[in-house]
């Protein structure tokens, strides 16, 4: 009797000092996922993408794929945005700056845009074909990549169970 007593007493504390030390802090982005802004081709603050569900868009002007998915992806936007999904447009288009805001204008895009940073494409491999769009979660893990032109319910029913 002594032994179960002592064994219970023991379980009881380690379950004691397990819920008193404090949770570990929720995992951020990497530190080398890094963007450039597109219109100022200033560094893009990536401390306000820290702890949402983020969606990379990975596209380029001329790509016809990229262009065809842009107004499901604008619809999107509009739903989720309001909700805490953070969007941004990653460009892999090496045009100027300006034409890549005109464009972007005359398909209505409203979320940021940026240009990928040093080791930003490294960090997102596999890089097969563009466009490629990326769900990351608040902590920083790939939650879903869809490869080539949107299949927007599969993309909405991944942004709903993780929003």
């Amino acid at each position: 009797m002594p032994i179960t007593f002592f064994r219970l007493l023991a379980l009881a504390s380690l379950l004691f000092l397990g819920s008193c030390r404090s949770t570990p802090p929720a995992l951020q982005l990497p530190a080398d996922l890094t963007f450039l802004d597109l219109p100022s081709n200033q560094p893009y603050d990536t401390s306000s993408l820290h702890g949402k569900l983020l969606l990379l868009n990975l596209w380029a002007a001329w790509s016809p794929a990229s262009a065809k998915e842009l107004p499901e992806l604008t619809s999107l936007y509009k739903k989720f945005a309001p909700r805490g999904l953070v969007f941004l447009g990653v460009t892999l288009d090496e045009a100027p700056a300006a034409g890549l805001l005109v464009f972007a204008e005359r398909y209505g895009i409203r979320y940021p845009l940026v240009r990928p940073g040093p080791k930003t494409l490294d960090l997102l491999e596999p890089l097969e074909t563009i466009p490629y769009t990326i769900l990351l979660s608040p902590q920083g893990k790939i939650l879903a990549r869809f490869r080539g032109p949107l299949k927007p319910a599969e993309l909405r029913a991944a942004i709903e169970k993780n929003l």
